[in-house]
């Protein structure tokens, strides 16, 4: 469960940790949840099956962990280290396999 104030989100089975979304919620809770629920992804106002190798610019298959730590053996830093996805819609939704473009562009770290 995601508590903040008088606020809560419970999740199905204590959230899966892979992707979270939260909907039409205040600008504080929503800053709030996005950088403190426990889940690689997580959603604002936007459809949890982004969550893909292609709208994260990262071809078309990738492997997700939905686990800690899944090295074995000799591991460098880029083993050790994982990516925390956050994206802020505004209801956008896949639809389907169609041939979509996504943009990609860096955007600043927020402490």
């Amino acid at each position: 469960m995601f508590v903040y104030g008088d606020w809560s989100v419970r999740y199905p089975h204590g959230g899966h940790k892979a992707t979270n979304k939260l909907e039409q919620k205040t600008k504080e809770v929503v800053e709030v949840f996005l950088c403190q629920v426990d889940s690689a992804a997580v959603f604002h106002n936007a459809s949890t099956r982004f969550f893909d190798g292609a709208p994260f610019g990262l071809g078309a298959e990738v492997g997700i962990s939905t686990s800690r730590f899944h090295a074995c053996g000799p591991v460098g830093k880029e083993g050790l280290l994982t990516t925390r996805w956050m994206l802020k819609g505004s209801g956008q939704a896949v639809d389907g396999d169609k041939g979509v473009v996504y943009t990609h562009k860096d955007l600043p770290l927020e402490s």
